[in-house]
């Protein structure tokens, strides 16, 4: 069960985004073929909480009110409502992110992948 944790938002997304970097990095190669599916669901599901907190920081931007949670404007542009239309447009492309890589992961499972990489035998 997840644990709410307000107020270490902002720490949380820092490891996201390291851990984030460093898979990415990480992924060039995958020397054990047979993790490939759960490395496809690990990142679906990953996907998914990352179009809720899109989601939910478009909801709560839609109710923020001056003088209570921010002390006004550098400029009508910068109105926390205009962050809105954004993060909804980051959660549809989330979800469909979600959709590909849920397909991607449900054609993985009809693999027969080897536990390991085996040696070239190219020579």
């Amino acid at each position: 069960m997840a644990i709410n944790e307000e107020t270490r938002q902002l720490e949380i997304a820092r490891e996201v985004e390291a851990l984030t970097r460093t898979l990415a990095h990480s992924t060039r190669t995958v020397p054990n073929p047979s993790e490939s599916y759960n490395l496809l669901a690990e990142l679906w599901l990953t996907v998914d909480h990352l179009q809720q907190v899109s989601q939910q920081l478009a909801q709560w931007h839609q109710g923020v009110i001056d003088g209570t949670h921010y002390n006004g404007l550098d400029g009508e542009k910068y109105a926390p409502e205009n962050v809105v239309p954004f993060l909804h447009s980051a959660a549809i492309a989330l979800g469909e992110a979600y959709g590909a890589i849920g397909s991607a992961h449900s054609i993985n499972s009809g693999v027969r992948w080897y536990e390991t990489a085996k040696e070239s035998e190219n020579v």
